[in-house]
């Protein structure tokens, strides 16, 4: 317990007595006990001390003295009797009053160095019992850690020891455990996250919350935040409390390592069934997944591999194995390669705009997936997703479809602003005719829909095989090139449909 100014008077060995102060002003804490007889002892003050002195440095202006010690903070001023003041002066008892700043008589038989010696001792007796306090609170953090739940524990137990409440948050801010009292702050504690997410070098915020003390505090594992402590009561924590905060923070930690720990086993373990079923041996998968405690989905799958680029990685891992819709149509999610994530999923309403939400979420993100596909069937749509992947840049947040590629066929891929020119340049003789009235740009369209035929083609066009014949001479003439060659009838072709494509 603190030692206070009214604790002071209670001390019979001491004889001290008041003549101001409040009772309020009477329960002061008391930090240290200062003998000075300066006029001025504030350069020498950090707050709630005893200041002691016998009046022989008093100053003509002792409102002005009194003015200072409350400036400073002091808990009280104690007055030494001797022969030069045999009693306290009743200027400075009106002033003390008047600033409710409690005075305290110290006879000549007690003497200011023995009023010194008890407030030290006291002191360090409360220091020392603050310790012991803490060490057995630490002993006990460290048994809780030990429980099955131990995060929860430690929360609870810290709570109690620190007379207050104790809150733990995960990195999304959402509360893994903690008591009402500290649930009920948890809306005001998020917006403080992004400050310690952000690094930094911050680690802990101190601010007050609804009228009370609340130190916030950032969980940090492999260099990254994964949780947040909040410890919140009426007063301000001390060295000691603070010290026990500190080892919960490290058990909790721990707690989170080892939880991390089993975390990746779990990932290997996905990965290793993945791996199985992908290959074509979905029904040698189950087996083993069960083994592993890994849920292999059954029937017909897609499969799907989504990708970010480096920076993201975990990012789109933990996304991927926490997000609400994958998981409730019992998705297998693996991380296949840093940076790439496969996901083996059974056909189901919306499945697809699941992984598209889930691209929009990470930053650069993009991916490619199969058509529902029978198990046997599994490694070809696996080297499809892959090709399409690897080969498409894609856009970002954009999930391609295999058979939307395939259906697409050449022109998908050719579609690129270097075609489109290399196609107008090639054609440009055809457009360029401005002295013809005939549109040589369509009968040629007209003539390769046909494959060349003459009758069809003119047929189409509404004219005789002869004009027909004649017209393609020119346009042989204005390209320079010889429309019998396959070649030059494919090149032309592709030209067309890309001068063509919006």
């Amino acid at each position: 317990m603190p030692l206070t100014v009214q604790a002071l008077l209670t001390r019979a060995d001491l004889e001290l007595r008041r003549v101001s102060g409040s009772p309020v002003a009477l329960c002061r804490t008391v930090n240290w006990a200062l003998i000075s007889e300066l006029p001025d002892p504030r350069p020498y003050l950090d707050g709630n001390e005893l200041v002691l002195t016998t009046g022989s440095g008093l100053p003509a202006e002792v409102g002005q003295y009194v003015a200072h010690l409350v400036d400073a903070g002091v808990a009280a001023l104690g007055f030494g009797l001797s022969a030069f003041y045999p009693k306290v002066p009743e200027e400075l008892v009106a002033e003390a009053e008047r600033a409710d700043l409690p005075l305290l008589v110290v006879p000549a038989s007690t003497g200011l160095g023995a009023v010194s010696r008890v407030v030290a001792e006291c002191i360090s007796d409360e220091r020392q019992k603050e310790l012991n306090s803490a060490v057995v609170v630490q002993r006990d953090l460290i048994r809780a850690s030990l429980s099955r739940y131990a995060a929860r524990a430690i929360v609870e137990r810290l709570g109690k020891a620190m007379q207050g409440w104790a809150l733990l948050l995960d990195r999304d801010g959402a509360v893994r455990a903690g008591p009402p009292a500290g649930r009920m702050h948890a809306p005001s504690l998020r917006i403080e996250l992004p400050r310690l997410r952000s690094g930094g070098g911050t680690v802990s915020l101190s601010m007050t919350v609804a009228g009370e003390s609340v130190v916030l505090l950032a969980l940090t594992v492999r260099e990254r935040v994964q949780g947040f402590l909040a410890v919140g009561r009426s007063t301000p924590l001390n060295q000691a409390e603070q010290a026990v905060v500190a080892t919960a923070v490290s058990l909790l930690c721990a707690e989170l390592r080892s939880a991390r720990s089993v975390l990746d086993n779990e990932r290997r373990n996905r990965l290793a069934v993945a791996k199985v079923a992908i290959e074509g041996s979905l029904a040698l998968a189950g087996p083993i997944g069960r083994v592993l405690g890994t849920d292999v989905p059954e029937g017909d799958l897609r499969v799907a591999i989504l990708g970010v680029p480096s920076g993201h990685e975990l990012e789109l891992l933990e996304h991927a194995e926490s997000d609400y819709g994958l998981r409730a149509v019992c998705a297998l999610v693996a991380e296949w390669e840093p940076g790439r994530v496969v996901v083996l999923m059974p056909p189901a309403e919306g499945d697809t705009r699941t992984l598209e939400a889930l691209l929009r979420r990470i930053p650069l993100a993009r991916g490619a997936v199969s058509d529902p596909t029978p198990a046997a069937e599994l490694p070809d749509a696996w080297r499809q997703v892959r090709t399409v992947f690897n080969s498409a840049s894609g856009e970002v947040g954009k999930l391609t479809h295999v058979t939307d590629v395939a259906s697409a066929g050449l022109l998908r891929h050719l579609d690129t602003d270097e075609a489109r020119g290399w196609a107008e340049a090639l054609l440009a003789p055809l457009v360029e005719n401005k002295n013809s009235k005939v549109d040589f740009l369509d009968t040629l369209r007209t003539f390769l829909a046909n494959n060349g035929q003459a009758d069809a083609s003119a047929s189409s066009l509404g004219i005789h095989r002869h004009t027909l014949r004649y017209r393609m001479g020119k346009v042989a003439e204005a390209l320079d090139r010889d429309l019998d060659d396959p070649m030059t009838r494919t090149e032309l072709w592709i030209a067309l449909q890309l001068v063509d494509r919006p």
